[in-house]
């Protein structure tokens, strides 16, 4: 036998154990050694990212198994991949892990349609709902109601649409801090039928109902700053320790992005919610750039639209932003006389609201207190006055 014969048979052996080895590594595992060993340089390492994938899947109309491969990703937060999700098209029934190698795991999922596609579904194109969807029906008949109501058939702009829909859900959902219980708090079901959410449940009721109203938007995930917003709404003076520290603890959450006029901006209706026990209803984070949201909340600019300035800002539209104090103490006096009851929203910057300013407005006649917010700790501020 030639030398090169008895090499192409060695080579030819080796290659054959080399199968046998997979293939007994498949068989014992369940996991394909060499799909592990291809996926290593794009395997996701995020549950953010997973969540992205998965979206980018259910927009597609896909249905059934997703495969996906992942990195040190913790069974915990896979677990809580809907917590994340914009159930808009669909939401994780159920998922497989598959044995670690290479330090990567192959994770099969089971995606399923979600109630909110079929309620876009229903009120967009006329689709029947399916009798086996009854909580689909049930939400479909809400927002359909909402939208009949608070837009019907009057002549509105994209922002009207959205400022509408905005006050119509921060006063009418109770923000609940989860329950272990009822999944519906993380859905748009739970905030427009049974009117208890948390963030995700706010963001997605959002986004449902701008989409049934033709508005353009985008389900945002990422992280806030647990503590850089007053539980009241008053203004506490100088900052201590802990509350520096409850400010810089990152939490998840979720909101909206929001296309007006060909131009994006952020939309939080939770941190718009009625806060305090004047249950003060917000718009603070109504429209807001970038620059301003990203005080203290966090997400992947990568992965969502520039949101590059204020022009459809609810304060810059209302003309009741102010840069100049004195400006601000006339506005005030003057709507204070001309509505002498209700509550007064404004808002400012590039001038610091000291306790003698605010002193100074609540002796205006007919105001009965002062509560004031700030929208992160920098300066744009948010003031709310009550009025007898």
């Amino acid at each position: 036998m030639k030398k090169w014969q008895k090499v192409l048979i060695e080579l030819a052996v080796g290659a054959f154990l080399i199968l046998v080895v997979l293939k007994l590594v498949e068989t014992w595992t369940g996991v394909n050694p060499m799909d592990n060993l291809t996926h290593r340089s794009d395997a996701l390492q995020d549950i953010n990212e997973v969540a992205a994938a998965l979206t980018q899947e259910m927009e597609s109309g896909k249905e059934g198994e997703v495969v996906l491969f992942v990195k040190d990703i913790p069974e915990e937060d896979l677990l809580n991949i809907n917590y994340i999700l914009s159930n808009l098209n669909g939401s994780v029934d159920s998922f497989q892990m598959h044995t670690k190698l290479f330090g990567i795991r192959r994770i099969d999922f089971q995606i399923v349609r979600s109630d909110n596609s079929y309620v876009y579904d229903a009120y967009k194109n006329g689709t029947a709902i399916p009798e086996d969807r009854p909580e689909a029906l049930l939400l479909y008949q809400k927002v359909k109601k909402i939208l009949e109501t608070k837009i019907g058939d009057r002549v509105m702009t994209e922002y009207q649409k959205e400022l509408i829909l905005h006050d119509y859900l921060v006063e009418h959902c109770t923000y609940s801090f989860g329950s272990e219980t009822n999944d519906n708090e993380y859905r748009a079901y739970g905030a427009l039928v049974e009117q208890k959410a948390v963030c995700n449940g706010y963001a997605e009721a959002m986004a449902l109902l701008l989409s049934c109203a033709g508005v353009e938007n985008r389900y945002v995930v990422g992280t806030v700053s647990s503590g850089s917003r007053s539980a009241t709404g008053q203004s506490t003076g100088n900052e201590s320790e802990a509350q520096t520290a409850a400010r810089k603890k990152r939490e998840n959450h979720a909101w909206n992005q929001v296309k007006l006029n060909g131009t994006w901006y952020h939309l939080d209706s939770t941190w718009d919610d009625p806060v305090g026990d004047k249950e003060i209803l917000s718009h603070a984070y109504f429209n807001l750039s970038d620059e301003l949201m990203e005080r203290d909340h966090t997400w992947n600019r990568e992965k969502y639209e520039v949101c590059p300035d204020m022009s459809w800002n609810y304060f810059h539209r209302s003309q009741c932003y102010f840069e100049n104090s004195n400006e601000l103490d006339a506005y005030v006096t003057r709507m204070v006389m001309a509505h002498p009851y209700g509550t007064l929203e404004c808002a400012f910057s590039k001038f610091e609201m000291t306790n003698t300013t605010l002193q100074g407005l609540s002796t205006i006649p007919g105001l009965q207190s002062v509560y004031y917010s700030t929208v992160g700790n920098f300066s744009f501020s948010v003031l709310t006055l009550y009025i007898n």
